[in-house]
């Protein structure tokens, strides 16, 4: 009984050292925010019913396949290693200026996704960022 119980914690910390690092939490926030933002950034592509009403609410109707596409533009940015620096960036801007119109123009309803998705984003990219977690 021992012996099964010593293996099974030495599996556990196996594969929870070899798994469960902050570089795979990082890429798992990068997975949520591309998912989110890619299907958001496509429904504004295609004009789904929903997108083309709140932007018709806040008035900027001709925006709409423009940050769809900056949407996607910056999740393909954001997923791709090299150039992950640029896409959060991108959709931070994004996010922040999703924040600020829920706040004006909606009365904040509905304000805490892109404050959700903004941060699981940037926290994504510095996980996901060996440099960013050396320690001095």
């Amino acid at each position: 009984m021992f012996v099964y119980v010593f293996i099974l914690y030495k599996l556990k910390t196996y594969i929870m050292k070899k798994y469960l690092t902050l570089a795979n939490l990082g890429w798992l926030f990068t997975a949520f925010v591309a998912i989110m933002l890619g299907m958001g950034g496509f429904s504004k592509i295609i004009g789904t019913e929903e997108m083309v009403n709140n932007f018709t609410f806040m008035n900027l109707t001709p925006y709409l396949t423009m940050v769809g596409v900056l949407e996607v533009l910056g999740v393909a940015l954001f997923v791709y290693p090299r150039t992950s620096l640029y896409g959060s960036v991108l959709l931070g801007s994004i996010m922040t200026g999703a924040v600020v119109m829920h706040l004006s123009m909606m009365g904040g309803t509905g304000v805490m996704a892109p404050i959700m998705l903004g941060s699981f984003g940037f926290f994504g990219y510095i996980l996901r960022d060996k440099t960013l977690l050396v320690r001095a």
